[in-house]
C-alpha cells in the first residue's frame, strides 16, 4: 500500500512540476505590454513620433485579434519573428482570467500532495512508537527466516526420498525385464535344441 502511495505521490510530484512550467511559460509569452515610465534622459523608453503614432491607432491589433492595449504597444519582431517562444499578449481580462485558473490548479495539486503524504505510514506516530514497530517486524523476518530454513530442509529431505523411490522402481523395472528376457531366451533355446534333435 505505502509504494503505491509513493507511486502517486511521485506521479503528482512529476504533474505538479510540469504544471509549474506551463504555467510559467504561459505567463511569460501572453502578459499584456506594459509602455515603461518615461525616462527624458533615456531616449530608447520615448519611442519614436511616427512609431508610436502608428501603434497608438486604433486599428493597431495584437496578434490574438483584439485591438492593441495598455498604450496601443504591440510586440516587436525581436519578440516574434526571432523568438523561440514568440510573445502573444493576451487581453487584461482574459489573462487575469488565466492567470487565476493556473492558481487555482497549482493549489488543487499541492493540496492532493498533502492529502497523499498524510496517508504515508508512520504518518502522525511517535518516534518510539516508530522504533517498537520496526523491532517487531524485524522480529517477524527473523521467525520467518527460520521457518524457510526448516522448511528448505524439509523440503531437502522429501526430494532425497523421491529421488530414492523413483530410482528404485526404475531399478525395479530394469531388473524384471532382464528377467523376462533371459527366460524368453531360455525358451528359445530350449526350442531351439528340440528342433535340433528331432
Amino acid at each position: 500500500m505505502s509504494t503505491d502511495i509513493l507511486t502517486q505521490l511521485q506521479t503528482t510530484y512529476d504533474q505538479l512540476l510540469t504544471q509549474f512550467f506551463s504555467t510559467v511559460s504561459y505567463l511569460s509569452q501572453r502578459h499584456p505590454l506594459v509602455a515603461p515610465e518615461p525616462d527624458p534622459s533615456d531616449p530608447y523608453t520615448n519611442p519614436p513620433a511616427v512609431h508610436a503614432q502608428a501603434v497608438q491607432t486604433p486599428t493597431a491589433t495584437n496578434p490574438d485579434g483584439g485591438s492593441a492595449q495598455n498604450g496601443g504597444l504591440l510586440p516587436g519582431p525581436e519578440d516574434t519573428d526571432r523568438s523561440v517562444y514568440p510573445l502573444r499578449p493576451a487581453s487584461a481580462g482574459t489573462f487575469e482570467s488565466a492567470q487565476r485558473e493556473l492558481a487555482e490548479d497549482l493549489v488543487a495539486k499541492a493540496q492532493q500532495i498533502e492529502f497523499l503524504i498524510s496517508r504515508l505510514p508512520g504518518i502522525g506516530r511517535g518516534e518510539d512508537e516508530q522504533a517498537r514497530e520496526i523491532r517487531e517486524l524485524v522480529e517477524r523476518v527473523r521467525a520467518m527466516e527460520v521457518r524457510r530454513k526448516t522448511k528448505r530442509k524439509e523440503m531437502r529431505e522429501t526430494l532425497r526420498k523421491l529421488d530414492g523411490v523413483v530410482l528404485g522402481m526404475a531399478q525395479s523395472v530394469d531388473y524384471e525385464e532382464e528377467e523376462e528376457e533371459e527366460v524368453s531366451n531360455a525358451g528359445h533355446d530350449g526350442a531351439n535344441g528340440t528342433v535340433a534333435g528331432v
